[in-house]
Protein backbone atom coordinates (compact mmCIF):
# COMPACT_ATOMS: atom_id res chain seq x y z
CA UNK A 1 0.00 0.00 0.00
CA UNK A 2 1.52 3.29 -1.12
CA UNK A 3 -0.75 5.61 0.84
CA UNK A 4 -0.08 7.75 3.90
CA UNK A 5 0.29 6.01 7.26
CA UNK A 6 0.14 7.81 10.60
CA UNK A 7 1.92 5.67 13.20
CA UNK A 8 1.55 5.92 16.97
CA UNK A 9 4.05 4.51 19.46
CA UNK A 10 3.27 4.56 23.19
CA UNK A 11 4.27 1.11 24.45
CA UNK A 12 7.24 2.18 26.56
CA UNK A 13 8.83 5.19 28.21
CA UNK A 14 9.38 6.96 24.90
CA UNK A 15 7.25 7.12 21.79
CA UNK A 16 5.38 9.65 19.72
CA UNK A 17 4.09 9.75 16.16
CA UNK A 18 5.39 9.40 12.61
CA UNK A 19 4.06 9.90 9.11
CA UNK A 20 5.05 7.52 6.30
CA UNK A 21 4.31 8.11 2.64
CA UNK A 22 5.25 5.80 -0.23
CA UNK A 23 7.31 3.59 2.05
CA UNK A 24 9.42 6.44 3.43
CA UNK A 25 9.17 8.03 6.87
CA UNK A 26 8.60 11.73 6.18
CA UNK A 27 8.34 12.95 9.76
CA UNK A 28 8.82 11.67 13.29
CA UNK A 29 8.10 13.50 16.53
CA UNK A 30 8.86 11.98 19.93
CA UNK A 31 7.57 12.76 23.41
CA UNK A 32 9.91 14.83 25.56
CA UNK A 33 10.43 12.31 28.35
CA UNK A 34 9.33 9.08 30.01
CA UNK A 35 5.59 8.47 30.34
CA UNK A 36 4.59 11.76 28.69
CA UNK A 37 2.12 10.12 26.30
CA UNK A 38 -0.98 11.35 28.10
CA UNK A 39 -0.14 15.02 27.62
CA UNK A 40 2.09 14.95 24.53
CA UNK A 41 0.82 12.25 22.16
CA UNK A 42 -1.74 14.42 20.34
CA UNK A 43 0.70 17.35 19.99
CA UNK A 44 3.22 14.86 18.55
CA UNK A 45 0.63 13.70 16.03
CA UNK A 46 -0.21 17.25 15.00
CA UNK A 47 3.48 18.17 14.68
CA UNK A 48 4.23 15.03 12.63
CA UNK A 49 1.39 15.92 10.26
CA UNK A 50 2.60 19.52 10.04
CA UNK A 51 6.18 18.45 9.32
CA UNK A 52 4.95 16.11 6.58
CA UNK A 53 2.75 18.88 5.14
CA UNK A 54 -0.48 16.92 5.49
CA UNK A 55 -3.79 17.39 7.29
CA UNK A 56 -5.19 14.70 9.54
CA UNK A 57 -7.76 13.87 6.88
CA UNK A 58 -5.04 13.15 4.31
CA UNK A 59 -3.88 9.98 6.01
CA UNK A 60 -5.08 6.64 4.63
CA UNK A 61 -4.35 4.38 7.62
CA UNK A 62 -3.64 4.84 11.32
CA UNK A 63 -1.17 2.31 12.72
CA UNK A 64 -0.62 1.81 16.44
CA UNK A 65 1.70 -0.37 18.47
CA UNK A 66 -0.68 -2.91 20.02
CA UNK A 67 1.85 -4.44 22.41
CA UNK A 68 3.11 -6.01 24.44
CA UNK A 69 4.22 -3.05 26.50
CA UNK A 70 3.20 -0.68 29.26
CA UNK A 71 -0.48 -1.17 30.16
CA UNK A 72 -1.12 2.54 30.56
CA UNK A 73 0.93 3.50 27.53
CA UNK A 74 -0.79 0.97 25.28
CA UNK A 75 -4.23 2.11 26.39
CA UNK A 76 -3.38 5.73 25.65
CA UNK A 77 -2.09 4.88 22.18
CA UNK A 78 -4.94 2.53 21.31
CA UNK A 79 -7.59 4.96 22.57
CA UNK A 80 -6.02 7.81 20.60
CA UNK A 81 -5.85 5.72 17.43
CA UNK A 82 -9.44 4.52 17.83
CA UNK A 83 -10.70 8.07 18.39
CA UNK A 84 -8.88 9.40 15.34
CA UNK A 85 -10.05 6.50 13.23
CA UNK A 86 -13.66 7.09 14.20
CA UNK A 87 -13.50 10.87 13.79
CA UNK A 88 -11.73 10.72 10.42
CA UNK A 89 -13.40 7.53 9.16
CA UNK A 90 -10.02 5.86 8.64
CA UNK A 91 -9.00 2.22 9.28
CA UNK A 92 -6.83 1.49 12.31
CA UNK A 93 -4.36 -1.40 12.29
CA UNK A 94 -2.38 -2.87 15.16
CA UNK A 95 1.35 -3.43 14.81
CA UNK A 96 2.84 -6.09 17.11
CA UNK A 97 5.61 -4.54 19.18
CA UNK A 98 8.19 -7.26 18.56
CA UNK A 99 7.78 -7.07 14.77
CA UNK A 100 8.55 -3.34 14.90
CA UNK A 101 11.48 -3.93 17.29
CA UNK A 102 13.09 -6.49 14.99
CA UNK A 103 12.62 -4.28 11.95
CA UNK A 104 14.31 -1.36 13.72
CA UNK A 105 17.13 -3.59 14.94
CA UNK A 106 18.01 -5.08 11.55
CA UNK A 107 17.78 -1.67 9.84
CA UNK A 108 20.45 -0.18 12.10
CA UNK A 109 23.59 0.93 10.26
CA UNK A 110 25.86 -1.39 12.25
CA UNK A 111 23.76 -4.54 11.77
CA UNK A 112 25.36 -7.24 9.61
CA UNK A 113 22.71 -7.97 6.97
CA UNK A 114 24.53 -11.13 5.90
CA UNK A 115 23.83 -12.86 9.21
CA UNK A 116 21.78 -16.03 9.45
CA UNK A 117 20.69 -16.00 13.08
CA UNK A 118 17.68 -16.09 15.36
CA UNK A 119 16.53 -12.79 16.84
CA UNK A 120 14.83 -12.60 20.24
CA UNK A 121 13.48 -9.12 21.16
CA UNK A 122 12.79 -8.96 24.89
CA UNK A 123 10.78 -6.68 27.17
CA UNK A 124 10.76 -6.67 30.96
CA UNK A 125 7.52 -8.33 32.05
CA UNK A 126 8.46 -8.03 35.77
CA UNK A 127 8.11 -11.01 38.15
CA UNK A 128 11.55 -12.16 36.89
CA UNK A 129 10.23 -12.85 33.41
CA UNK A 130 10.68 -11.37 29.95
CA UNK A 131 8.14 -11.26 27.15
CA UNK A 132 9.68 -12.32 23.87
CA UNK A 133 9.19 -14.07 20.54
CA UNK A 134 11.50 -15.91 18.16
CA UNK A 135 12.28 -14.48 14.74
CA UNK A 136 14.39 -16.14 12.07
CA UNK A 137 16.77 -13.89 10.12
CA UNK A 138 18.49 -14.90 6.89
CA UNK A 139 20.39 -12.48 4.64
CA UNK A 140 18.14 -9.46 4.93
CA UNK A 141 14.83 -11.23 5.50
CA UNK A 142 13.21 -11.91 8.86
CA UNK A 143 10.12 -13.94 9.69
CA UNK A 144 8.27 -14.46 12.95
CA UNK A 145 8.58 -18.08 14.11
CA UNK A 146 6.53 -18.04 17.35
CA UNK A 147 3.84 -16.11 19.13
CA UNK A 148 4.60 -13.89 22.12
CA UNK A 149 5.70 -15.81 25.20
CA UNK A 150 6.64 -15.23 28.83
CA UNK A 151 10.02 -16.76 29.67
CA UNK A 152 12.34 -16.61 32.70
CA UNK A 153 15.52 -14.99 31.31
CA UNK A 154 17.72 -17.75 32.70
CA UNK A 155 15.90 -20.39 30.61
CA UNK A 156 15.54 -18.53 27.32
CA UNK A 157 18.59 -20.31 25.90
CA UNK A 158 16.74 -23.63 26.17
CA UNK A 159 14.47 -22.52 23.31
CA UNK A 160 17.01 -20.55 21.28
CA UNK A 161 19.66 -21.58 18.79
CA UNK A 162 23.30 -21.08 19.71
CA UNK A 163 24.42 -17.46 19.27
CA UNK A 164 20.82 -16.27 18.85
CA UNK A 165 20.72 -12.51 19.32
CA UNK A 166 18.82 -11.20 22.35
CA UNK A 167 18.13 -7.46 22.45
CA UNK A 168 15.66 -4.86 23.70
CA UNK A 169 14.56 -3.09 26.85
CA UNK A 170 14.27 -6.36 28.77
CA UNK A 171 18.00 -7.08 28.57
CA UNK A 172 19.34 -4.60 31.14
CA UNK A 173 17.20 -5.70 34.13
CA UNK A 174 18.26 -9.34 33.66
CA UNK A 175 21.69 -9.03 32.03
CA UNK A 176 23.28 -11.36 34.58
CA UNK A 177 20.61 -14.04 34.14
CA UNK A 178 20.88 -14.71 30.40
CA UNK A 179 23.13 -17.61 29.42
CA UNK A 180 25.83 -15.71 27.54
CA UNK A 181 27.74 -18.89 26.70
CA UNK A 182 24.82 -19.89 24.47
CA UNK A 183 23.30 -16.52 23.50
CA UNK A 184 24.62 -13.32 21.99
CA UNK A 185 23.16 -10.76 24.42
CA UNK A 186 23.18 -7.20 23.07
CA UNK A 187 23.29 -4.94 26.12
CA UNK A 188 23.03 -1.72 24.13
CA UNK A 189 20.17 0.66 24.91
CA UNK A 190 17.12 0.13 22.73
CA UNK A 191 14.07 2.35 22.42
CA UNK A 192 11.39 1.74 19.82
CA UNK A 193 10.84 4.69 17.45
CA UNK A 194 7.48 5.77 15.98
CA UNK A 195 9.04 5.57 12.51
CA UNK A 196 9.75 1.87 13.04
CA UNK A 197 6.08 1.27 13.85
CA UNK A 198 5.22 3.08 10.61
CA UNK A 199 7.64 0.94 8.60
CA UNK A 200 6.35 -2.25 10.23
CA UNK A 201 2.80 -1.22 9.31
CA UNK A 202 3.90 -0.57 5.73
CA UNK A 203 5.43 -4.05 5.62
CA UNK A 204 2.30 -5.53 7.17
CA UNK A 205 0.05 -3.88 4.57
CA UNK A 206 2.26 -4.69 1.57
CA UNK A 207 -0.39 -6.86 -0.11
CA UNK A 208 -3.21 -4.32 0.25
CA UNK A 209 -3.70 -2.05 -2.76
CA UNK A 210 -6.58 0.00 -1.36
CA UNK A 211 -6.83 1.23 2.24
CA UNK A 212 -10.61 1.23 1.86
CA UNK A 213 -10.49 -2.57 1.83
CA UNK A 214 -9.00 -2.75 5.33
CA UNK A 215 -11.54 -4.08 7.83
CA UNK A 216 -12.74 -1.48 10.32
CA UNK A 217 -12.40 -3.07 13.73
CA UNK A 218 -11.18 -2.27 17.22
CA UNK A 219 -7.51 -3.14 17.71
CA UNK A 220 -7.02 -5.43 20.69
CA UNK A 221 -4.03 -4.88 23.00
CA UNK A 222 -1.42 -7.59 23.55
CA UNK A 223 -0.60 -7.26 27.24
CA UNK A 224 2.10 -9.11 29.19
CA UNK A 225 -0.51 -10.60 31.49
CA UNK A 226 -4.09 -9.88 30.58
CA UNK A 227 -5.48 -10.17 34.12
CA UNK A 228 -3.16 -7.47 35.47
CA UNK A 229 -4.37 -5.01 32.87
CA UNK A 230 -8.02 -5.18 33.87
CA UNK A 231 -9.63 -2.22 35.58
CA UNK A 232 -11.33 -2.48 38.95
CA UNK A 233 -14.69 -2.31 37.16
CA UNK A 234 -13.69 -5.13 34.78
CA UNK A 235 -12.58 -7.36 37.64
CA UNK A 236 -15.74 -6.62 39.64
CA UNK A 237 -17.84 -7.74 36.68
CA UNK A 238 -16.30 -11.21 36.85
CA UNK A 239 -17.37 -11.84 40.45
Amino acid sequence: MDGIILAIESSGDGGGAAVLRGGEVESQVEVSGPRRHGSELMPCIDKACLDAAINRGDMDVIAVNCGPGSYTGLRIGLATAATLGFALDKPVVGVPCFDAMVLQYVMADDFDVELKRELWPVLDARRDEVMTARFEYDNGVFTRATGDMLVPPETLHEQAARQAIVFGGGVAPYAAKFNKDHLHVDEGEFGLKPGSVALAAYRQLADIDDAGKIERKLVQPRYFRRVLAKTIEERAGEV
